[in-house]
């Protein structure tokens, strides 16, 4: 299976480059319209198959992802890091795609661990946070006996999660990470999946000042970054949709814990 990231995930941009990822991304925000006004209206997805899962993955990786996010994490962070792996299952099961809960879950977990203080790339590291993340998960992964293919995967989903796509051809993991990031962080695809499963996962994983924080810190990547993905995706107006994003519409519940 080919799993290769696609080129501008591994460089700096270039002038060409950056228009030609600019004129990709505002075409597919364009493409979103209609489905978040839909959602916006309350007409989403209506298939009652599908389910939100409560129990996580229980393999070794699964558990120290888990509590190497816990000990890193900010709660606006980890909440939308575990929205994404009930983002992306639900993805799956829609699609009817079978894919490996472990590896999905580690790469949601660790996908943003180079927003934080901890981990946040310095000038002398990769020119892009999603890179410099993947970077870091591989090593981390390394330390807890995670094998090649394993380490591989997640290191691809997480550099690619800023593309403006991924195909299911490049890894399924891969693909289901990013359609659940964008659904978290813009609303893109929320017409899809059911109003109920929405409010569902974030009443497990409140919203709470979510996209302030996060507005706040990928504007500071893109102006540190100025030759990144994210700054070309906040130059043409990625708070817009953050900040109007259609899945927030649900009210604040309980987290969730494994070891409640």
């Amino acid at each position: 299976m080919n799993r290769r990231p696609q080129p501008q995930a591994r460089l700096d941009l270039s002038r060409t480059e950056k228009f030609a990822f600019a004129r990709h991304a505002a075409l597919s925000q364009l493409r979103e319209i209609p489905g978040s006004l839909s959602a916006a209206l309350g007409f989403t997805g209506h298939d009652s198959a599908l389910e939100a899962h409560t129990n996580p993955p229980d393999g070794s990786c699964a558990r120290r992802a888990e509590e190497f996010a816990n000990e890193t994490y900010g709660p606006e962070l980890l909440h939308h890091c575990l929205r994404c792996w009930y983002f992306g299952d639900l993805f799956a099961q829609r699609e009817h795609r079978s894919y490996d809960p472990e590896l999905l879950y580690v790469a949601c977990l660790l996908h943003d661990i180079a927003l934080t203080d901890r981990y946040r790339p310095t000038p002398t590291d990769a020119p892009c946070f999603a890179v410099h993340g993947a970077n870091i998960a591989t090593r981390t992964l390394q330390t807890w006996g995670a094998d090649t293919d394993f380490r591989d995967t997640v290191e691809e989903a997480i550099a690619a999660h800023l593309d403006v796509t991924v195909p299911p051809e490049n890894g399924i993991e891969a693909y289901l990470l990013h359609a659940a990031a964008r659904l978290d962080v813009v609303g893109a695809r929320v017409s899809e999946l059911p109003r109920h499963q929405l409010r569902q996962v974030n009443n497990l994983h409140p919203r709470t000042k979510f996209a302030p924080t996060l507005s706040r810190t990928l504007s500071r990547e893109a102006r540190e970054r100025p030759d990144s993905r994210i700054a070309v995706l906040w130059k043409i107006g990625m708070r817009i949709p953050l900040t109007l994003n259609p899945v927030a519409a649900s009210r604040p519940g309980p987290s969730w814990s494994r070891y409640r």
